[in-house]
């Protein structure tokens, strides 16, 4: 009988090592169903079952490959929780169609997919479905232990490259847009988000600070054919800031 009595030995046995694979669908069909008690739905009992679940997780998705099966334990899931799994690479790009189902891409899930070298690729194709004040979070939360890391830690890994570069580029090209084209225009909305009034507030803006970043680029930046303007537009008003 499934109960908040039983919920921590259904949680035992899926992330115990003896569990015989046969026995994952019965284990999965446990902790995914809505608890119900003899009068019906019961909130202690589901209560229980959210916590047994969320600890079986991670052994659960890494012993379970059937896609129905991954999808449902994927369906229970929370955005924390995915993007832990995408960083330990039990949760790939293979499980974004289900994902992607309940949750729009976000910038936690894609750092944890662009942790794995495979899957830089697949990572950089989601920014563009991020908000803009999202896009530079990629980057600023790479580190998820920036604040408790300690000297005798192992330093986190670097961003990959590409994946910089893209959100950099990202984060540069609704004001190159708006530079090049400052009065709306039929599919402008496609091209930017900018408001007619760029009247930019840097310590915000996820422009300047990917360039902040990267200073050593300054010189290469301002020369790019198409993103330049908007590299020593930022980089003016932020100098004129400074002055102030």
């Amino acid at each position: 009988m499934v109960n908040a009595r039983t919920y921590p030995l259904w949680r035992d046995l899926a992330m115990s090592e003896d569990l015989p694979k046969e026995a994952l669908k019965t284990v999965i069909d446990a902790l995914c169903t809505p608890a119900r008690g003899p009068h019906g739905f019961d909130r202690r009992d589901e209560e229980w079952r959210e916590k047994a679940l969320k600890a079986a997780m991670p052994a659960l998705l890494a012993r379970t490959t059937a896609k129905r099966l991954r999808g449902w334990l994927l369906l229970h899931a929370d955005q924390p929780m995915l993007a832990s799994l995408a960083a330990a690479g039990t949760v790939t790009t293979a499980d974004l169609p289900a994902i992607l189902g309940t949750y729009r891409p976000w910038a936690g899930l894609i750092a944890g997919l662009a942790r794995h070298p495979a899957q830089v690729e697949a990572a950089i194709a989601l920014l563009p479905r991020l908000a803009g004040v999202e896009l530079e979070q990629v980057i600023r939360d790479w580190d998820p232990d920036r604040y408790t890391r300690r000297n005798e830690d192992e330093p986190a890994s670097p961003v990959p490259q590409a994946l910089f570069d893209a959100v950099l580029e990202a984060s540069l090209t609704p004001l190159a847009a708006f530079l090049l084209h400052p009065q709306c225009e039929e599919g402008w909305e496609a091209l930017s988000s900018c408001s007619e009034d760029w009247s930019l507030e840097l310590d915000g803006h996820a422009g300047w600070a990917m360039l902040a970043r990267c200073p050593e680029r300054w010189a290469e930046l301002v020369a790019h054919p198409t993103l330049g303007a908007a590299v020593q537009h930022l980089l003016l008003d932020q100098a004129e800031a400074c002055a102030l």
